[in-house]
Parts: structure tokens; C-alpha cells; sequence
């Protein structure tokens, strides 16, 4: 039985940082000479003391590595970005440990007598150790731990040149003409040629306001140029990136970096990405073509009622022009949307649901430990019936200088086993940067940011429900996002919607008819967006297939071809900002795309008739969620669904309608 946890420890100077993974080290490493000095390794003497060290090791430093996107202190965030830069690697690469590890793999008498997740644990653990490279020579096992620790150091550089960038524009009221009132509240001001213009940074938040809203054309250029253009010096650390990761790759003996990434994965083979993808691209083309066709025309028409000739489609428009598209087919006011969406009313809605569903009960707990920041909320997850303590949920959702930009999700403590038979309780934080809300009104969430609102949520409850022995058997990227994306599509159903969408000011729910307004703005626009993420899973693919691309131009390259994405004469480089390709997707983007289809098919059929089914959530639960890295992933999904999936479901959300040989998402 999991035991209560007490209080948590989250909020650590630099000093206790290095101590706690100094400490931690010393342990793991001991364990690690322990079973390399094993005379007859069984699963006793040798695997099972290597993953509960493994264990404990992600307990005591996963909260230390992750402070560097949190903390308010310089010092701490230096410290937590240095922390465990290279005993992974080491570890990883234990030629003893490896030794023991395979000796138990090879005797059928000790892995008969296992069961099916111990074997699993010790399949995966000799995987793992020939993936990193132990069983090479020693100059190319010397040359394969370099380059773990150099690309580790150029990711996390990467990351936080994002989270830490604090370029802007400057811009005039006039020059900002249509944005809405909530914008100029309370924005820095400077004097630009002796005239007053407003601080506009180029983070995301602002900039996807001044893109939607600006009636000026050159506003919006501006604002986008700046945008993409930002932290030019991460062009050179992806690029790096890419060559090492190549490099490593053909050292153990892959093709392609692609190929060693997408082992491990549901998609398995860079073929089988490609094939995705250009059979999506086939699909959305054609009615693409259609949603720019529309886009041009009101733009023009917007263009020849102010005198101005009409030129093209730019990027800068995409977001101003989408949203008229969709308001003109399904009449919906996005500023009248907003104002169900208030964060801190949508947030307890959207937990309540996720408890219902799944059969938790979530209580409040601020105040009751230490945390890195006081805007930080705290939760704790029981089972319903209050048999067992599940796990702690940290949320960090509001903006501060030098904290991460986006919405993600860190599993900051793992769950698992303890020697003694109790279970370590996980414990997931979810970090976003919404602004805050003002004395007058509070955080009134787009209807996306609400939807990516839930799916970080999706990831948490993914994280506290998984309830395998050994942390170290992990999820493949693309089953980690299927399973946390499938209840986005509660936020399309009026019964879902109407639990948690309220107004603001008179805690009325979302009404009917404007839940069907928003349905009805799901498909247009569609297959432009789906087709963005496409062409990133290409792009991917493409850089860690073949080496010889120039990464910031490929970028634009591809996006134009695949995505209609249309640059003019402006000279951006938007592959410095995706983040994924250096935070765990590399090689694996095409995941987003996979998910996107395996959820929509996993929701439809199971949740349609019941948006909250108890039945359907216990399945989910016991299913898909519970299993976590003990098992095939595939078979978790085929025993939720009956089958296997396919892109039916998604097709036929985004307004296409697939016939009746729409081939299975593999």
C-alpha cells in the first residue's frame, strides 16, 4: 500500500543541490560496483538492486535537474541545470553492471521463473546499456559517452535560452490598433525617437494576441519577424545537436539517428513515420488549398475596403485570418468564448472531471510544504473512496522573468516499489506561463489554452496512475502523448464543456448554443494547422536522417512545401525555438501526429455517450494509464479499445471523410 507522503521538499538553494546529487551518485555508484562484483548475477543480486537504485536515484535528483526552469534564483537555476550533467551517461555505460545484467538474461532457468514485468525490466535494462553503447570498445565507448553529455549540455542550453529570452518590440497605440483593451493594461512603456511605444515582448503570449488582433499588416509583420526570429544562437547548438546525434548513431551500428530514436517508439521505423505523414499530407492538401483560398479572400476584401493592394497570405496573417474564418462559418465571438474560460474557475472544473472519471478525489493543499515559488498550487490525489494516497500535483501557471515559456509537464518524483513492499507516491508538476490576472478581471483563457490546459493535465494524472514496479522501465514518447491527449476532446462536448466553463462574472455555465458554435469552429481552418505539425514530423525526420540539410533553412523549406506556409521576403528562423527537438522529441515528433489520430479514435469510442463514463474511465485507468512501462504499450491501447486504431475519428473531426479502407494507425 502507498503510504500518506509528508510534507515535500521542493525549494532548494544551489548548495543543497550539488550536496543531493553528490550524495545520490555516491549511492548509485556503489550499487553499480556491487553487482559488477557478482560471481553468479540472478535477478535478486544483480537487476533488482540496479533499478531500485535506479529509483531512488530519479526521487532524490528529478526535483534538483528540473529547479532550472522554475526557480526565481539565478544561483539555483546555474546549479540545477549542472546537476547529473554525466553520471547517467556513466551509469548507463557500466560495463560490469551491463555484464551481470546479460548473464541473467541468458540463463532460462532465472528469467522462467519471473514474472512478465520482471522480465520485461530485465529485457529493457540490457537494451538499454547496448543503446547506450556499453557493449563498443573503449576508445568508441569514450567517444559515445562524450557525445551524451555534450548534447545534454547543448539541449539544456537550448532550453533555456528560450525560457530566458527577453527580446521585444516596441510599438506605438496607433501601430497596435485593434488589439483589446486587457492588452495595455499595466504594459511597460518607452520612448522610441521621442515617441511613446508599448513593450511588447516576443513571447509567445503577446505576440499570438498582436498576430490575431492587429489591424496593421506592418504591425503584424513586425511582431512575427521578431518573433521568429528569436534566439538566433540556438541555430548553431541544434545543428551541433544533429551532427552528434548521427554520429552516435552510426557508432552503434543504426543508419540513421532517426532509426535509433524510433526503435523504442510505437512507429518504429523512419519509413513508417514518412509513410504517416505524406499520406496525411495527401489527405489535408487538397482541403488546405481550400482554407488559404478562403484566407486570401478576406483578406482581400479587407485590404480593398482600407485602399490597399492585396499581395499574398503572409505567415504573419495566418492567425488574424484563421480566426475570421472560423467566426464567418460558425459566428462564434472568441472574446465572448474567453469569458467562460477564466483559469481559476476552468482549473477545479476541468480537476473534477478528470476525478470523476478516473475515480479520484483531489484535495487542495497549499501551504503544507516547502515549494520553489509561492504562486506554486499543491494537490493531493487519493483514490475516491479514500482506500489509498495517490500522489502530489504541483501547478506553477503563472509568468515570471527567467521561468519556462510553455505548458509541460515534469515528473518531478516517480512512483514505484520500495524494497520493503510500500510504494513511493509520484509527484508531477505542470508549468505554464499564463499572465497574471488583475484586480478587475482574471486569466481568461483562448479556448486552445484551455485545451492545452487539459492535456498537461492528461500527463499528470498519466504520471500518478501508472502504477508499475520499476521507474526505470519507460513509456515510448508517442504512447505518452496518446494517452494524455485523449481528454482535449472534452473540450468540444457540451456536456464536459458545461461542468467547467462558466462566466466570470456570473458563474452561469457556457450556454448550448455556444457550445455548438465552438464545435462548429473545429473543422475550419483544420487541415492547415494539422498539416504544421506534419511538416515538423517531417522536418525531423529529414534532419536526423540525413545529416547534410542546413537546419534553419530546411525549416522554411519544408513548411512551404508541405504546410503552404508562406515567409515573403522576410528571413526568419524558427527552428531555433522548437523546443521539442531538444527536450525529448528528436526523432520522435511525428508522435504528436500519431496521437492526435490514436486519441481521437480511443475518446469516440468509448467516451462519445458518456463524456465522463465511470465504466470507460475505470478501463482507461486499469488499462492504458496503470500499466505504465510494464508492458507493450500497443497492447494496452488494443485491450481499451477491443482493436487496433485508427485515424477515422481524427479524419472526421477536422472535416475530412475518410472511406471505409482508411488504413489503422500503426
Amino acid at each position: 500500500m502507498a503510504r500518506y507522503s509528508a510534507p515535500l521538499q521542493l525549494n532548494y538553494s544551489a548548495e543543497d543541490i550539488q550536496r543531493g546529487v553528490e550524495k545520490a551518485i555516491a549511492d548509485a555508484s556503489k550499487v553499480l560496483d556491487s553487482v559488477a562484483a557478482q560471481s553468479a548475477p540472478t535477478f535478486a543480486n544483480a537487476v533488482a538492486p540496479l533499478a531500485q537504485s535506479y529509483n531512488v536515484f530519479a526521487a532524490a535528483t528529478r526535483v534538483l535537474t528540473f529547479l532550472q526552469y522554475v526557480s526565481p534564483s539565478e544561483a539555483v537555476r546555474d546549479a540545477s541545470s549542472k546537476a547529473d550533467m554525466g553520471f547517467a551517461v556513466e551509469r548507463d555505460m557500466h560495463a560490469g553492471a551491463f555484464a551481470a545484467v546479460r548473464a541473467v538474461l541468458n540463463n532460462y532457468d532465472e528469467m522462467s521463473g519471473l514474472d512478465p514485468e520482471d522480465q520485461r525490466l530485465v529485457e529493457h535494462m540490457e537494451k538499454q546499456f547496448r543503446r547506450n553503447g556499453v557493449q563498443l570498445g573503449a576508445e568508441q565507448r569514450q567517444r559515445v559517452s562524450w557525445i551524451d553529455k555534450r548534447v545534454g549540455k547543448l539541449e539544456i542550453d537550448f532550453v533555456r535560452n528560450i525560457s530566458q529570452d527577453k527580446s521585444c518590440v516596441l510599438l506605438s497605440c496607433q501601430e497596435l490598433d485593434g488589439l483589446p483593451a486587457e492588452f495595455f493594461s499595466n504594459r511597460k512603456v518607452k520612448l522610441s525617437d521621442g515617441i511613446k511605444k508599448l513593450v511588447v515582448a516576443t513571447r509567445p503570449a503577446d505576440i499570438k494576441l498582436v498576430l490575431q488582433h492587429a489591424t496593421s499588416e506592418a504591425t503584424r509583420k513586425t511582431a512575427y519577424v521578431a518573433h521568429a526570429n528569436r534566439c538566433p544562437e540556438n541555430i548553431a547548438l541544434l545543428r551541433e545537436a544533429v551532427d552528434l546525434r548521427l554520429e552516435k548513431a552510426t557508432l552503434l551500428g543504426y543508419a540513421s539517428y532517426a532509426e535509433y530514436a524510433l526503435e523504442d517508439s510505437m512507429i518504429k521505423t523512419p519509413d513508417a513515420v514518412v509513410e504517416m505523414e505524406m499520406d496525411l499530407v495527401a489527405k489535408l492538401l487538397p482541403l488546405a488549398r481550400k482554407e488559404m483560398a478562403q484566407l486570401c479572400a478576406l483578406k482581400r476584401e479587407e485590404q480593398e475596403a482600407a485602399g490597399l493592394t492585396f499581395t499574398g497570405i503572409y505567415e504573419w496573417d495566418y492567425n488574424r485570418y484563421t480566426a475570421q474564418a472560423a467566426a464567418q462559418q460558425s459566428k462564434l465571438d472568441v472574446g465572448q468564448v474567453k469569458e467562460y474560460f477564466a483559469l481559476e474557475m476552468v482549473l477545479p472544473g476541468v480537476l473534477q472531471l478528470y476525478a470523476s472519471t478516473l475515480g479520484l478525489n483531489i484535495v487542495e493543499a497549499n501551504g503544507c510544504s516547502d515549494v520553489w515559488h509561492p504562486r506554486v498550487q499543491h494537490y493531493r490525489v487519493w483514490e475516491a473512496d479514500g482506500s489509498a494516497f495517490i500522489g502530489d500535483v504541483l501547478l506553477d501557471l503563472y509568468e515570471r522573468p527567467d521561468k519556462y515559456q510553455e505548458v509541460a509537464v515534469w515528473p518531478i518524483r516517480p512512483g514505484f516499489e520500495r524494497e520493503d513492499g510500500s510504494r513511493e507516491t509520484p509527484v508531477s508538476a505542470l508549468v505554464a506561463s499564463f499572465p497574471e490576472p488583475t484586480a478587475a478581471v482574471p486569466h481568461l483563457l483562448s479556448h486552445n489554452s484551455a485545451i492545452s490546459l487539459v492535456q498537461a493535465l492528461g500527463h499528470i494524472f498519466q504520471n500518478l496512475c501508472a502504477k508499475s514496479k520499476w521507474a526505470c522501465c519507460k513509456l515510448p514518447r508517442d504512447y505518452m502523448t496518446i494517452s494524455a491527449q485523449m481528454f482535449t476532446q472534452w473540450m468540444w462536448q457540451p456536456a464536459a464543456l458545461r461542468t467547467f466553463a462558466r462566466h466570470y462574472q456570473t458563474n452561469e455555465p457556457i450556454p448550448e448554443e455556444l457550445c455548438a458554435r465552438l464545435a462548429a469552429a473545429r473543422a475550419p481552418g483544420s487541415a492547415l494547422k494539422e498539416l504544421r505539425q506534419v511538416f515538423r514530423g517531417l522536418y525531423d525526420i529529414d534532419i536526423h536522417t540525413n545529416g547534410n540539410f542546413d537546419v534553419r533553412s530546411h525549416y522554411n523549406e519544408v513548411a512551404a512545401r508541405v504546410a503552404l506556409v508562406n515567409n515573403g521576403d522576410a528571413d526568419v528562423g524558427k527552428a531555433a525555438t522548437l523546443a521539442h527537438l531538444m527536450e525529448g522529441y528528436s526523432g520522435l515528433y511525428a508522435s504528436f501526429m500519431l496521437a492526435a489520430m490514436a486519441s481521437s479514435d480511443m475518446f469516440e469510442s468509448r467516451f462519445a455517450t458518456d463524456i465522463a463514463s465511470p465504466r470507460a474511465g475505470a478501463d482507461f485507468r486499469a488499462e492504458v494509464l496503470q500499466p505504465g512501462g510494464s508492458r507493450d504499450p500497443a497492447t494496452s491501447i488494443e485491450r481499451f479499445l477491443g482493436r487496433q486504431p485508427t485515424s477515422r475519428a481524427f479524419l472526421t473531426s477536422i472535416g475530412l471523410h475518410p472511406v471505409s479502407h482508411t488504413r489503422d494507425v500503426e
